[in-house]
């Protein structure tokens, strides 16, 4: 009996389209039940990731790898990865270390043309990925042309039919972060003084939208451009630092 290791991946808008981890889950669990084989742990990542750092599920795995795992079982090949190149690093990564990919719904490439067949089929699916990044791109091209918005707005301002206005009531305290950071308070005092994080009170000081009225297409700002120049640079790596002089 094999020791293997499973994996699942759903990415964005793929849940209740048959692709939902628990089914998957299940999948896998069937088939090495049938095949005698010893399932010994099963990863997953829930992000339409690209980059290896963005699967941490997928990272885990190959950092888990050692001579007593003999195979990694998956649905299919994109759940692995939809990226050629990647997938192809993964494949070679995984061979060296005498560990076979086992898809359960794809034949396994054993001729010429069912090897040649699985290149193009890789081909075609990250040829998908990247016609899908690029309509999510156009569509906030074209949120920014009209004026909209594609996330919350950043404390200060609020969305009213689409559009983004100055919230009066958190405004004063944008004002106020400015404010204590101008008289070199630290992030940690300024926080503490404010009532909010620091990781928010950073954010604020360093966000760009509180000077660029067309950043996401138009807004009022009610910063002096200087004055967030000026104390952006003074902001330090420790939180409980003051502020540069």
């Amino acid at each position: 009996m094999q020791n293997v290791f499973g994996y699942v991946r759903v990415s964005t808008g793929e849940q209740g389209k048959g692709y939902s981890l628990d089914g998957q889950r299940r999948e896998i669990e069937r088939f090495c039940a049938n095949r005698n084989l010893t399932l010994l742990k099963i990863f997953e990542d829930q992000k339409s990731g690209t980059k290896l750092f963005e699967r941490p599920g997928l990272v885990d795995m190959i950092d888990q790898l050692k001579p007593t795992i003999k195979g990694i079982v998956a649905t299919e090949s994109d759940r692995l990865s939809r990226d050629l190149f990647q997938f192809g690093w993964l494949t070679t990564h995984l061979s060296m270390h005498r560990v076979e990919i086992i898809l359960i719904n794809e034949c396994r490439a054993e001729s010429p043309s069912e090897k040649a067949f699985a290149k193009i089929r890789s081909v075609f699916s990250e040829f998908e990925t990247e016609l899908r990044q690029a309509r999510i791109k156009r569509g906030v091209l074209l949120a920014k042309e009209k004026g909209r918005f594609m996330n919350r707005p950043p404390l200060g301002y609020r969305m009213v039919n689409k559009r983004i206005v100055i919230d009066e009531k958190t405004k004063p305290v944008i004002q106020q972060i400015f404010r204590l950071a101008g008289e070199g308070k630290s992030l940690r005092n300024i926080s503490q003084s404010i009532g909010v994080s620091r990781s928010t009170v950073s954010f604020v000081l360093r966000n760009p939208f509180y000077i660029e009225k067309n950043l996401h297409g138009e807004h009022e700002v009610f910063l002096d451009r200087y004055l967030w120049d000026s104390i952006k640079a003074k902001i330090p790596e420790d939180s409980s630092a003051s502020l540069a002089p």
